[in-house]
């Protein structure tokens, strides 16, 4: 019960005392008494206007403490919580003003400083709130409050480097600042170290069940439950086009472009417009074969930011895919002319070059392969880069990029490197080591090395074209490289010639690649039908992930005997997958590994396949002098060219 008769001089230290053991109801209903006998009363208002803040009433709060400051406007305390209330009424510019004039009162406030971070924050002013942020910290060492926004605005900013110290250090003073463990736990993210953020995002999500920034974090972690937590997070946010958009983007990744489709849809019909899910959406409609969708998907991104170069080269891949190669390189150039730093643009502009034969400017385009997470990782080597100079007594190191058939075919190269230099280190696939350490003789062959020295210069093996390759003429005229194990041959040649009469025909119908982008490049072994009734060969299966299943199936469907080597482990023993090779009389095989190891053996090989820029301009491949390229009819699809191939192949066992 609020007494008669208040004198506030009285009962203003009995109200703070009440305010001080938390007896918030008792000590407002004392402030209260104290206004209704003296209604300007600077510091009851202002007092008041605090416990309204506290317990979450920031319109009553922000107007309590404005008449405070109009009853005695010099003291800084009194605008620093004002700011506080403004700030969470989302009046951004006024809490920036408030906690501006706090600050001029009393420079050494850290509250104030802390909430003018927020404020200029909030109105993206980001460099600024950094600015403020640290003069809190510095007023006031280990302050965590501060200590957590400055971590979680330098992470916003994609400084995850700089943020994940402030972030550690707030969270070891404050534990339970959930928005600086979700902010750590992103940062982490972007130092790709998933392992540390995920326990990091599950206790976010574990104290905050219903926060979708959490649940949208701990699904970019990936796994097994990824898109039962994007599914969470959406349904919390179901506004969030961002979100959609993100969503879309990880569907798509496993391969999910159904619901990939829905979500970046979904983003768009959330806010019209949004030019990232415009572009994503229409990379997927590529994916899925609809280049004409692509290319309009990308115009209409284009329309709204005329140089984005990324919807721009996405808009002549596009092109590309419908045949306008001529358009497709003004696109890619004008992206690069948008962006020079647009890797995606000039790799792919090589790629096209490549593709009709323009050899040196494509192999100039390739090298900006490494210059993009999107393409490939760079590994990096303290050895300065060859250039295409005089190897001549220097030692050059050659490593290993993109998968093992890319290695088999830039091993191309490697007998005139080693013919130019002084010396070369190989560093291959570990599988890879002992076939090439006896092709290439004379040269130290390993497995990677963490930090190799022991070379003049170094070089990936998919620049050495540029150097070594600038023209078709410089190809191999005819044969393989590669010497397969004498002792592994002789007596696999006579497993495989007592398979029976006829050609020994090996095959390979797909892929472990055989992703979303890849998938119209590879077959099904029920497409092979077509060789399984022809008289006169031998099909052996030189399929090295197994695929045991598929061939007992077509087994049963054709009664024909597709044989396999079972004792040879065709994926981990290439010396032994090079012997078995070596002894066929030719191999059929879609665009993979086992196409690659077959031409380089110089064993004739028949290449099932659309054109692609390995052919370099050709119609056949350059690379494998004893490789036949096979395209499939337009409009047969890859099971045209299986057809091709049998008849071909009928026609040489008549």
């Amino acid at each position: 019960m609020v007494p008669a008769g208040v004198v506030p001089a009285e009962a203003l230290p009995r109200a703070v005392a009440l305010h001080e053991a938390g007896r918030l109801a008792d000590a407002d209903a004392l402030y209260a008494a104290i206004l209704d006998a003296d209604p300007r009363n600077a510091d009851a208002l202002h007092l008041r206007g605090l416990i309204a803040c506290q317990t979450g009433r920031f319109e009553v709060a922000a107007d309590l403490i404005g008449r405070a400051i109009r009853a005695g406007g010099r003291v800084a305390d009194h605008h620093a919580n004002h700011a506080y209330a403004l700030q969470a009424l989302g009046r951004w510019a006024e809490a920036e003003a408030a906690a501006r004039r706090a600050l001029r009162l009393n420079p050494a406030l850290p509250e104030a400083a802390n909430t003018l971070g927020n404020a200029l924050t909030l109105q993206g002013r980001h460099e600024e709130a950094l600015r403020a942020y640290r003069e809190a910290l510095r007023r006031r060492p280990g302050y965590a409050e501060a200590e957590g926004n400055l971590g979680i605005a330098l992470q916003a900013l994609g400084r995850a480097v700089e943020a994940e110290p402030h972030l550690r250090r707030a969270l070891a003073a404050s534990p339970g600042m959930a928005e600086a463990e979700l902010a750590l736990g992103n940062a982490l993210l972007a130092l790709q170290r998933a392992d540390e953020a995920v326990p990091l995002l599950r206790d976010a999500v574990r104290r905050r069940p219903a926060h979708a920034p959490a649940w949208a974090a701990l699904a970019r972690t990936g796994g097994a439950r990824t898109v039962e937590r994007w599914r969470r997070a959406l349904a919390l946010a179901p506004a969030d086009a961002e979100a959609w958009n993100a969503a879309g983007l990880a569907f798509q990744a496993q391969d999910r472009l159904a619901d990939a489709g829905r979500a970046f849809v979904r983003a768009l019909a959330t806010e019209p417009g949004t030019i990232d899910a415009l572009t994503n959406l229409g990379s997927l409609r590529r994916l899925q074969a609809r280049p004409a969708e692509a290319a309009d998907l990308q115009r209409a991104a284009l329309a709204r930011r005329p140089r984005d170069a990324t919807a721009r080269t996405n808009l002549a891949l596009a092109l590309q895919d419908q045949g306008a190669e001529a358009e497709a390189e003004s696109q890619f150039t004008r992206a690069l002319k948008d962006d020079p730093t647009q890797a995606l643009a000039r790799f792919n502009r090589g790629v096209l070059r490549l593709m009709q034969g323009r050899l040196e400017e494509g192999w100039a385009d390739y090298d900006a392969r490494f210059e993009s997470s999107q393409l490939f990782a760079p590994r990096r080597i303290a050895l300065p880069p060859w250039a295409g100079d005089d190897l001549t007594g220097r030692r050059i190191l050659v490593w290993r990029e993109q998968g093992l058939g890319d290695e088999l075919m830039f091993s191309s190269c490697y007998p005139d490197l080693i013919a130019r230099a002084g010396g070369v280190v190989l560093e291959c696939d570990r599988r890879l080591v002992p076939l090439f350490a006896r092709s290439f003789p004379g040269t130290i062959v390993r497995a990677p090395t963490a930090d190799p020295r022991d070379a003049d210069v170094q070089a990936p093996a998919g620049s050495l074209p540029r150097h070594l390759r600038p023209r078709i003429a410089a190809f191999r005229r005819a044969g393989g490289w590669l010497i397969p194990d004498p002792d592994r041959v002789r007596p696999l040649r006579a497993r495989v010639a007592a398979l029976g009469p006829g050609l020994k025909v090996g095959i390979a119908w797909t892929s472990r690649r055989a992703d979303t982008a890849r998938r119209a490049a590879y077959t099904s072994l029920d497409e092979w039908a077509p060789l399984f009734g022809l008289a006169g060969i031998q099909l052996v299966s030189l399929q090295y992930d197994g695929r045991d299943d598929d061939v007992v199936a077509a087994e049963r469907r054709s009664g024909v005997r597709i044989h396999r080597i079972a004792d040879l482990d065709l994926m981990n023993d290439l010396d032994g997958a090079a012997a078995l090779t070596s002894t066929l009389d030719l191999v059929l095989t879609v665009a993979s590994s086992v196409g690659e190891m077959a031409g380089a053996l110089g064993v004739p090989t028949w290449r099932l396949g659309g054109r692609d820029w390995t052919q370099l301009g050709t119609p056949a491949r350059p690379w494998f002098p004893a490789q036949r390229v096979i395209r499939p009819v337009a409009g047969t699809g890859m099971a045209g060219a299986v057809a091709r191939a049998a008849a071909l192949l009928e026609s040489l066992t008549r």
